[in-house]
């Protein structure tokens, strides 16, 4: 399982509480995949995906608009591409694949190393001068 620690921390607590919810959305992978792709397990990580994008992604980008942060393009498409990868998993169990928790697991956790620990925390200086906290 994976614990929250202050290295995936970027100081800002709204961002941090949402980042803290995804690091439970990949303990949920990992009980999916140790149940043998529960199918009602796959089915929850994936909602849980999709409710994290929705809401996550739209407190980040409203920030991000808000304080005209230089790289919103490129954090947009980022989202983007989480959000295509996660309707493409739903599509597969919606076609009664279940076998997929083990994919989803490692792609949840290259969005933690990548996502989480590069990209946001390069908006971490930019957040802070415009007082968000």
């Amino acid at each position: 399982m994976i614990e929250w620690n202050d290295k995936y921390n970027v100081n800002i607590s709204v961002i941090d509480g949402d980042h803290s919810i995804f690091t439970d959305i990949i303990n949920k992978a990992i009980v999916a995949e140790q149940h043998n792709n529960s199918e009602e397990k796959v089915k929850d990580v994936l909602k849980e995906m999709t409710m994290y994008a929705l809401s996550h992604f739209s407190t980040e980008e409203a920030y991000m608009i808000e304080f005209g942060y230089p790289k919103l393009q490129h954090h947009k498409e980022e989202h983007h591409v989480f959000t295509i990868r996660t309707n493409a998993y739903l599509n597969r169990v919606i076609n009664g694949d279940y076998q997929i928790a083990g994919e989803i697991l490692e792609y949840l956790k290259q969005w933690l190393a990548r996502h989480i620990q590069v990209t946001d925390k390069k908006y971490i200086d930019y957040f802070g001068k415009n007082g968000l906290k």
